[in-house]
């Protein structure tokens, strides 16, 4: 019954989450345009943004088999892109379980240990925090006056020039923010005291530095570099690619482009169902800053997002359906000497 009762509210607390910003993101969108807002769209461009959905975990799983080499496992490369496009539609199911899920797939598919596939996720992570810090940074300095208007009061006209906005330091919403984080750091290292997680939250720490260290151990570095990056440029053309299919939005410019990449990656880590809310929210503003009416935003973030989440899931449940098919009767695969 306990853990009935937890499962039930890991999904549906990101539900709840996802529905409040989604009714703020949509609250003034007359749905009964939605049909016509459909026939605007040019959807050979969003065929074109939604091929790279593909190739994100595709390469993904390709720098897996890269990290699973040093180890000791010699895992196919079909095992390792197949359990990653299973890993992402587990997570829009329940948010952030899919990382557990390919753990526990690999381990029955090719014998390699939890423990260990999880090490080199969290070396996966490390890499990927690093490329998004990057690519916020970019995308930040780029635009700054406009991401400074994403701190503005609401009824401020988002297409003004940035030159006209209030300087972040000034701007009493930058430190309503800045108290806030304040406020919700300081009640995590109380719970952290009170709840004794200190040793939850060090093995957390030793776990990550281990697999930190792991990627010192990789035979093709050049390679994983470039399916790294490949990873994050097919994310980037998966968004930029749709804003030509409205007039409006194909105003937006690929530097523009970057910068309301960088904030629906970074809205993404809101524990949602492939973020969704927080996703929606980031593009919708985003969009309005470089001048796009919400009338056209609203419509297309909704359309892109929904296409991408049922892309991944048809392709997570293909992908599980074929493991199934591929290992129906193999033998668990055992570590190779090294």
């Amino acid at each position: 019954m306990k853990k009935i009762t937890s499962t039930t509210l890991k999904i549906l607390i990101p539900l709840l989450i996802s529905a409040v910003i989604l009714f703020f993101t949509y609250r003034d969108y007359d749905f009964s345009l939605f049909w016509a807002d459909m026939k605007r769209i040019d959807w050979r461009w969003l065929a074109a943004a939604l091929a790279f959905s593909a190739f994100g975990p595709l390469f993904r799983g390709l720098r897996w088999n890269l990290l699973l080499e040093p180890i000791g496992y010699d895992v196919p490369k079909k095992d390792t892109v197949l359990t990653v496009f299973t890993g992402y539609a587990a997570n829009i199911i329940v948010p952030r379980v899919g990382e557990v899920s390919r753990c526990a797939i690999l381990e029955r598919n090719a014998g390699v240990p939890f423990s260990k596939g999880l090490g080199t996720l969290v070396a996966e992570r490390v890499v990927d925090a690093v490329l998004l810090g990057l690519i916020v940074l970019a995308g930040i300095l780029s635009q700054l006056g406009q991401f400074s208007l994403l701190l503005a009061p609401t009824d401020a006209d988002l297409s003004a020039p940035a030159a006209e906005s209030v300087p972040m330091l000034q701007n009493p919403k930058f430190w309503y923010w800045t108290i806030g984080t304040v406020i919700v750091l300081a009640v995590c290292w109380w719970a952290c005291i009170k709840f004794r997680l200190w040793d939850k939250v060090k093995g957390f720490i030793h776990g990550f530095w281990e697999g930190f260290l792991s990627l010192r151990k990789i035979n093709r570095l050049p390679l994983f570099i470039i399916y790294s990056v490949s990873i994050w440029i097919c994310y980037y053309f998966e968004l930029y690619l749709a804003f030509y299919c409205l007039p409006s939005t194909a105003a937006v410019g690929p530097i523009a482009g970057l910068a309301c990449f960088a904030a629906s990656s970074v809205a993404v880590l809101v524990p949602t169902p492939n973020g969704a809310g927080p996703w929606h929210y980031a593009i919708v503003k985003m969009l309005g800053i470089y001048g796009a009416p919400e009338a056209d935003a609203q419509p297309l973030a909704f359309v892109l997002h929904f296409c991408q989440t049922m892309i991944y899931l048809l392709c997570g449940l293909i992908a599980w359906i074929v493991l199934k098919l591929i290992h129906h009767n193999d033998p668990v695969r055992t570590k190779i000497e090294i």
